[in-house]
């Protein structure tokens, strides 16, 4: 855990490419236990129902948790511009494949 507690930009950047990346992946398991349970949805994937932008999007929100404890509580200034530049990129993989 104290590996963590670093303030370097590489930091940053590795915990806000992770964080999405896990959270993308909980969010497509669960999603996709629940419609291969489901009677009414067999045979549709998930992306049939729910967009991958949609997911993206989602699975962004968890950096704001983890951008405002490096840069409120902890001070470290180099790992929160780390976080912040991946938040800044997969928000524009959003827009490039939500608009395009």
């Amino acid at each position: 855990m104290n590996k963590l507690r670093r303030d370097s930009l590489w930091m940053g950047l590795i915990l806000g490419l992770a964080l999405p990346a896990v959270v993308f992946g909980i969010i497509c398991g669960i999603l996709s236990l629940l419609f291969y349970s489901s009677t009414k949805m067999h045979g549709l994937s998930i992306f049939d129902v729910i967009s991958v932008q949609k997911l993206i999007l989602l699975s962004v929100v968890p950096n704001l948790f983890l951008l405002r404890y490096y840069l409120l509580k902890l001070k470290f200034d180099l790992t929160g511009r780390g976080i912040l530049t991946i938040t800044f990129i997969i928000g524009i993989v959003f827009a490039i494949l939500e608009f395009i």
